[in-house]
């Protein structure tokens, strides 16, 4: 259900803890005393993981709260803030620091009010933003909660029926402010001062949140455009009512459409439609470190919730933002519906893990059972084929830039150097197909220059220049060489 990739290059994995005995025990005779639990007061079952890239090995760790449909970011210290959930989780504030050395650290009544479905922000004073929630119309910061905020935008986006305004897409523009989509609807945030200063076009289609679902992602801010353009585009989703239609067993098709609209310096913002291969719901939305979108996972009829899924999207696609084309790529065999999630790893593949589509932990019996596997999905870039433009990052001067900073990377490529280009990406924390925090740079850099061995050279990158553009904390650095990109190496910005 819900996933996050740390610098220390491990994985935290987890879903609720009230749903039964998981697949997997805690360690050492551990289990977890929760009168509040909905199925098992003693409970002695790991529903969190930490999973080991370099070793592809698991460790059990230990929530005490339910974390079902709660939110997160990650932090300046490397750390993920995480809040909210149901019942006893509902309040709570959770912590968990690098992975490997600790175990989930909670205050259960961390939050001013109760956040399930909520999303979160981490914005340039080092604060995160909590937006939303079921039946919470409002925000407020953390990591020190002093009250909510209103804000109407979410009442007014609220279907009766459905809600359809959860999970709110938020998107931290580039000049500082935050942008919230709900339902169809959109909004530009100032949130220091907590007034809407720009209201944007209804995007046509139908609902595009949850639990109609679709995705959203900003595209990359380029240091070519002097980092002052935000583009925002969104996909997929269900009709209006495809929820209430799902639980009387009609599953109406998902919407085929996309929006993608300039949400700064703008004053008529509009938004520009085109459509996907096929329909998708429960997808979600990844920037590859081509600075192209995977959208991966989900369904092409129905809606979230459970069992309100059918006819799997087994194919990923690629969406091409210089001219915004699609190209279907080759499928998996693994159903990842409600309650799946994806992540792109320093290597360049994507982690895709998930589908509880299930009240409960439903191994056997069922049309979409839940799914332990999880699976490693290789875009095209790390084909063979590309191996003779791949760039291979040897080194940087200072991985711990402050705002504006020049720094040299050294890197190798097998022939000529072509269109080099650099980039670095904040790891999201994924769930319920939106990728929370999620943004990537395209840096300035300088000519690039030969070095004292055969086929390296260095060139001088210039880090972003303020908090607005990226928030202090640790990001994926990579290069491009040809539009084939390297691994990526972990920096701290800021």
């Amino acid at each position: 259900m819900h996933m996050a990739l740390f610098h220390t290059n491990k994985v935290v994995m987890f879903d609720r803890t009230d749903v039964g005995p998981s697949a997997i025990k805690l360690p050492n005779g551990v289990c977890r005393d929760d009168p509040k639990d909905l199925t098992l007061k003693v409970d002695c079952w790991a529903h969190s993981i930490e999973l080991d890239l370099a070793t592809n090995t698991i460790r059990p760790l230990e929530i005490l709260t339910d974390t079902w449909c709660s939110s997160g970011a990650l932090q300046d210290d490397g750390s993920l803030l995480q809040t909210g959930g149901f019942n006893d989780g509902a309040l709570a504030v959770r912590h968990l620091g690098p992975l490997g050395t600790d175990n989930w650290q909670e205050t259960e009544f961390g939050l001013s009010a109760p956040r399930w479905y909520a999303s979160d922000q981490l914005l340039p004073d080092g604060t995160t933003i909590v937006v939303g929630g079921r039946g919470e119309f409002n925000y407020e910061f953390l990591p020190n909660s002093h009250g909510v905020t209103n804000l109407p935008f979410l009442q007014q986006t609220d279907d009766r029926c459905c809600e359809n305004n959860l999970y709110p897409f938020t998107h931290l523009a580039a000049d500082g402010n935050l942008f919230i989509f709900a339902n169809q609807d959109s909004i530009l945030l100032d949130w220091k001062s907590g007034k809407v200063i720009q209201n944007y076009p209804t995007l046509a289609g139908g609902p595009r949140n949850y639990p109609s679902s679709g995705s959203s992602v900003m595209l990359p801010i380029q240091a070519a455009t002097g980092f002052t353009v935000s583009e925002v585009v969104i996909c997929g989703g269900a009709p209006a009512g495809s929820f209430n239609k799902a639980g009387a067993g009609i599953y109406v098709p998902a919407l085929q459409s996309c929006g993608r609209i300039e949400i700064t310096g703008t004053a008529k913002p509009k938004w520009a439609m085109f459509n996907m291969p096929f329909p998708r719901v429960l997808g979600d939305m990844l920037i590859l470190p081509t600075a192209e979108i995977l959208i991966i996972n989900g369904a092409q009829a129905g809606s979230a919730g459970w069992g309100n899924a059918r006819d799997p999207a087994f194919n990923p696609v690629l969406y091409k933002p210089r001219d915004n084309s699609f190209y279907t790529q080759s499928p998996t065999t693994i159903p990842r519906l409600y309650h799946s999630s994806a992540n792109v790893l320093p290597s360049g593949q994507i982690l895709v893990a998930g589908s509880n589509p299930n009240e409960r932990y439903e191994f056997t019996g069922v049309q979409y059972p839940t799914e332990l596997r999880i699976e490693a999905y290789n875009p095209y870039y790390l084909n063979a084929a590309h191996n003779p433009t791949r760039p291979t990052i040897v080194g940087l001067d200072n991985y711990t830039p402050g705002y504006g900073n020049k720094f040299t990377v050294t890197f190798t490529v097998p022939s000529n150097p072509l269109g080099v280009a650099f980039q670095v990406y904040a790891p999201p924390f994924t769930t319920h197909t939106f990728s929370q925090n999620q943004r990537m740079l395209v840096l300035a850099s300088g000519h690039f220059y030969g070095g004292k061995k055969a086929g390296q050279y260095s060139c001088l990158v210039t880090a972003p220049p303020s908090s607005n553009l990226a928030p202090a904390g640790y990001y994926l650095f990579n290069m491009k060489n040809a539009e084939t990109p390297s691994a990526a190496v972990w920096v701290h910005i800021g």
